[in-house]
């Protein structure tokens, strides 16, 4: 899950107008704008491999929150309101800066970011996104399981990271880098709890939903039904084998076949 401050995403040259998302490889000639959203403690390198994994159709792109990577010397943000505006105010730019459709792909964390970009864009009346995906995390209302983790002991974070296992264990046991990971989860977290303290309002999206997630993840397949409540669209909704991070690791396979199909299915949407 960690990527190391300073680290690139690509050594090719972005085509993204900000350095709040970084592209993967541009595809100018791509049918389809991917855009990823890294789930808590992350950054965009979490979404590196997709790019070649995924068909040629698609050019992926990444969010990179402040703080991590190439952004690690600058000031975390812990606040969903105050995150999702200030990021959805950079990637306007880059919604709007072409004509082809675009998608919306986001990870626990993510999860909750990339619904509140769909949702700010409908409010606008900016272009709306082909299709919604969701991983790995309840829609509102869902019961946090494990609300306050802003405020968690270093020790009690560690043996947080340790039971998602999304963090390699020479990581975990590594002093300097856990006081660089640290901090990055602590906002992120608090991004996560404040989400759920104020659920966001407001008029239903139209797009289709992708919902995705792992068999023996703490968001269970009903909660993260519930994320059908927020769209006059159609929902699909699959489960995989694993845990929270069950889409980087064994059903890793799966998880891109089944994205690549629901992005080239038609773009279904009310009337």
């Amino acid at each position: 899950m960690f990527t190391p401050p300073g680290t690139p995403l690509s050594t090719a040259p972005s085509s993204a107008p900000t350095p709040w998302l970084q592209t993967v490889a541009p595809r100018p000639a791509a049918r389809l704008r991917l855009l990823c959203f890294h789930p808590a403690g992350a950054g965009p390198h979490f979404y590196r491999p997709w790019a070649a994994q995924l068909p040629a159709d698609i050019e992926v792109s990444a969010v990179n929150l402040p703080g991590r990577e190439a952004r690690y010397n600058e000031p975390l943000l812990g606040d969903y309101t105050t995150a999702l505006s200030s990021l959805y105010a950079a990637l306007r730019q880059w919604l709007g800066a072409d004509r082809r459709p675009y998608a919306l792909f986001g990870h626990s964390m993510g999860a909750l970011l990339a619904y509140g970009v769909a949702l700010t864009a409908a409010r606008l009346g900016d272009p709306a996104p082909e299709r919604l995906l969701l991983s790995g995390v309840g829609g509102p209302g869902t019961e946090q399981p494990k609300a306050g983790r802003a405020e968690w002991s270093d020790a009690e974070l560690v043996a947080d990271l340790r039971e998602m296992g999304g963090t390699p264990e020479e990581v975990l046991g590594e002093p300097e880098l856990l006081s660089l990971i640290l901090p990055v989860l602590r906002a992120d977290y608090g991004v996560c709890d404040s989400f759920r303290a104020t659920p966001p309002t407001g008029p239903l999206l139209n797009c289709p939903l992708t919902l995705l997630g792992g068999a023996d993840d703490h968001a269970t397949p009903p909660q993260l039904a519930r994320w059908a409540e927020v769209t006059a669209g159609p929902t699909t909704q699959y489960t995989f084998p694993g845990g929270h991070f069950y889409l980087t690791q064994e059903s890793s396979d799966a998880v891109l076949a089944t994205l690549a199909a629901e992005l080239r299915a038609p773009a279904r949407r009310p009337g």
